[in-house]
């Protein structure tokens, strides 16, 4: 599978440069850009704007390297990035460039080409990306393009300045060969020549095989050898302080040293820095810096040169030191310069690989190792054979849906940092924390039983206790963790975290901070996927049913109305409560089609009740979830489903329950004011468990208030209860509002009800939820 993410992108990139192929690092630069955004062909070319002439340096086609090629930019697409940079033709690329040859035998559709520059921002090139259909790049090509460029530069510049230095050793050897007929010491020089051109070519090629650190310890060895250098060194300047270099290479008498850091003002190389290069013809050792310690003393003459990146920033320097004084500056000169291009374009490919790297492991909002450095991480740990025990903690906080819906996806951000530093502040040595999305984090406890990775979780609940001051917003978070070890849960990194995700989903549900796992909670979730698997079979294939509980006038005993209750019977599960599977469908993102399906069902039990000459009095009442309530299209559903069935809007009532609306109280009142003017009819369910204010409940469009069964059942033995119902009558009167009890069960509730002022009710004193047919017959006819 090709990679899809700008971590797996760059991930991938770093990968494939890490070890250039035998056929050169520009080789192995375009076949992994084909294939990593999946083009036939890839090319690097080097451009002559003055002849007016494109070569291919380095080509990958149909999974093959392609030959050199040379040609003229006129009509080409080649051309446009010349004049413009960067040029893309997503289609019919063959068509609008008739004339390009190439383009045809290789029947590109698509083509993007984008320039190529030296360290010195001289235009050299063109990378182009050619594909036989038409041209779909993922989201991230920019950035890959714009890495890959900056190293084929910085390649292409180093090839340029070898080949210089070559023709100008050629031509010295030329002249020496035809002086040395007639002067026999002057055949010694061409000896010289000879051995020293020997010695940069075996540099240009064998260190282009390798990266990283092996490159540049190989580059200065050779760098020595080649000039008869008793000292070689690259060094790197510190990022935080500019007057401060580290030693990356040190060799001396080509034996390896110990790199140090060291001050730069007043010493050769503080030159180089300002003036790009500093000679030392005699004497340097009295001006090398204090931290060498009088190593080397002996030291004569110096030659550095300075190390640019590909904008002209500082990156470091290069330079040689020798024993005796300098004679040859010329040519210490101009091989220092071949070493100094290719020395600056590896470490700025390295720096590059750590930026691509990041990317690849580390979080962009929180700064925290991401999903991917975590997996790592807990593989690692895990395949540890020193490390008996560990333990993990998923953490994902509550209430950060508000967060994000009411101050923004911008701010929610902020939080997230700031509960990142938080949760890292409340860390110890060993625990590692790491972002995996969203609002979850992950904990990693070495060498840490259960009782300890429990006190680790209160004390990450204890820094996230007090609020979140954010900007001009304040805001109250909490914590839902799961714990789950290494190896008394899981063997594996992935169930170690299945286990504690568990943990955490079910401390999350029974509204507990800190939840440890138990095999038994695997198999309530194993049971409850495959209820989820069943339902959503159900739900497509429509083998759910409606019953239909009447709803009564308490002081005649009439109908007035019904609720619709859905029911599924599953033939391998057989009846299944709506307590079990209704909570399932809003945990698993199917209530949104769950209530779809009942919407459209009732219209249609209404519509077949009327062709059968029949008229429900009052309302169908239907149940409205808080996820359903949140979707932008309810109402035209809603409505759509009514001319479907040919059924008046006003036949319908829709019941919300109380926590439902308040999630978004402004949102609801809009949401419930749209309903209403639409003929819909409307309660508030399960009223007096969701906390709504008399503020919100005032200003929303509703007809009535369902009382919840909890207070109705035990309002006879239970004075808190009675008073709880007979304050909720109180209040529904003041307001307007018609009040109906849920859970009737006797002669004596029903009584007491209508002394509190309640004038409708349902439950079993009046009868069961019935299949349509029962409910027709019993209360229709």
């Amino acid at each position: 599978m090709s990679p899809s993410t700008a971590p797996e992108i760059f991930r991938r990139l770093a990968d494939n440069l890490s070890n250039v192929s035998e056929e050169g690092f520009l080789h192995q630069l375009v076949k992994s850009l084909a294939a990593i955004l999946e083009v036939d062909h890839a090319a690097i070319e080097h451009v002559d704007r003055q002849l007016g002439m494109a070569t291919t340096l380095a080509g990958w086609s149909h999974g093959a390297y392609t030959k050199i090629v040379r040609y003229s930019l006129a009509g080409t697409p080649c051309q446009q990035v010349v004049d413009l940079s960067r040029y893309v033709i997503a289609c019919q690329a063959c068509q609008q460039f008739a004339s390009d040859q190439r383009l045809s035998a290789l029947k590109v559709e698509g083509y993007l080409g984008c320039a190529v520059t030296g360290p010195d921002g001289g235009f050299l090139g063109v990378i182009a990306l050619m594909h036989a259909s038409p041209l779909a790049l993922p989201p991230y090509a920019d950035d890959v393009l714009r890495i890959a460029a900056t190293l084929a530069g910085a390649e292409m510049a180093r090839q340029a300045t070898e080949s210089e230095i070559n023709n100008r050793l050629q031509n010295k050897r030329q002249a020496l060969q035809r002086m040395g007929q007639y002067n026999e010491a002057l055949l010694t020089t061409i000896n010289e020549q000879q051995r020293f051109q020997r010695a940069v070519v075996k540099v240009a090629t064998a260190v282009s095989a390798k990266s990283g650190e092996t490159f540049l310890h190989q580059l200065t060895t050779h760098m020595a050898e080649a000039l008869s250098a008793d000292v070689g060194f690259i060094a790197l300047l510190d990022k935080k302080d500019p007057d401060i270099a580290h030693t990356l290479t040190l060799y001396v008498n080509g034996q390896c040293q110990d790199n140090f850091a060291y001050y730069l003002p007043g010493v050769p190389c503080h030159k180089v820095i300002v003036e790009q290069e500093c000679i030392v013809h005699e004497g340097a050792a009295i001006m090398l810096p204090a931290e060498t310690n009088g190593a080397l003393s002996w030291v004569n003459g110096y030659v550095g040169r300075r190390l640019d990146d590909s904008h002209g920033q500082p990156l470091g320097l290069i330079g040689v030191m020798f024993k005796a004084p300098l004679a040859d500056v010329d040519v210490v000169r101009n091989v220092l310069q071949l070493f100094a291009a290719r020395a600056a374009s590896e470490l700025e490919r390295q720096q590059d690989e750590v930026r691509i790297r990041q990317l690849a492991f580390c979080d962009a909002d929180t700064h925290l190792p991401n999903r991917t450095a975590f997996m790592r991480h807990i593989t690692r740990v895990l395949a540890d054979t020193k490390i008996s025990d560990v333990s993990l903690l998923l953490l994902d906080l509550n209430q950060f849906k508000e967060i994000n819906d009411t101050a923004g996806h911008d701010l929610g951000d902020l939080v997230l940092k700031a509960v990142a530093k938080r949760l890292a502040t409340a860390l110890k040595n060993g625990e590692y924390l790491a972002r995996l999305g969203g609002d979850e984090f992950v904990v990693v406890c070495p060498q840490r039983g259960l009782e300890s990775a429990f006190d680790i979780a209160q004390r990450l609940c204890d820094s996230i206790a007090q609020p979140f001051m954010v900007g001009q917003h304040v805001f109250e978070l909490s914590v839902g963790i799961g714990i789950s070890q290494y190896p008394h849960h899981a063997q594996t990194p992935l169930e170690l975290l299945k286990h504690a995700d568990i943990a955490m989903y079910r401390a999350k549900r029974q509204k507990l901070p800190i939840c440890i796992f138990k095999p038994w909670m695997g198999r309530v979730v194993a049971e409850q996927l495959h209820i989820a698997k069943r339902l959503a079979s159900a739900i497509a294939d429509k083998q759910l049913s409606l019953h239909f509980q009447p709803q009564i006038a308490l002081h005649s005993g009439e109908l007035i109305g019904a609720e619709a209750l859905c029911r599924w019977h599953d033939d391998e599960l057989g009846e299944v409560s709506p307590g079990t599977f209704i909570p399932i469908a809003e945990e698993r993102g199917m209530i949104v089609a769950l209530g779809s399906w009942v919407i459209e069902e009732a219209c249609k039990q209404l519509a077949e009740w009327r062709d059968q000459g029949l008229l429900m009095p009052g309302q169908l009442a239907i149940n409205i979830a808080a996820q359903q309530f949140e979707e932008e299209d309810l109402v035209t559903t809603i409505l759509e489903r009514c001319r479907d069935f040919g059924i008046e809007a006003s036949q319908l009532s829709l019941e919300i329950t109380e926590s439902g609306i308040m999630d978004n109280p402004e949102k609801a009142i809009a949401m419930t004011t749209l309903l209403k003017s639409k003929g819909l009819g409307l309660a508030i369910d399960d009223f007096g468990t969701g906390y709504s204010s008399l503020a919100y409940l005032k200003r929303f469009t509703v007809d009535k208030i369902k009382i919840d069964i909890s207070f109705v059942r035990d309002m006879l033995t239970c004075d808190n209860d009675r008073a709880i119902v007979a304050t909720i009558i109180a209040m529904a009167n003041t307001l307007g509002l018609d009040t109906i009890a849920e859970g009737i069960e006797s002669h004596h509730q029903n009584t007491a009800l209508l002394s509190m002022g309640c004038t409708q009710g349902q439950g079993y004193y009046f009868d069961r939820p019935l299949p349509a047919e029962q409910f027709m017959q019993r209360w229709l006819r």
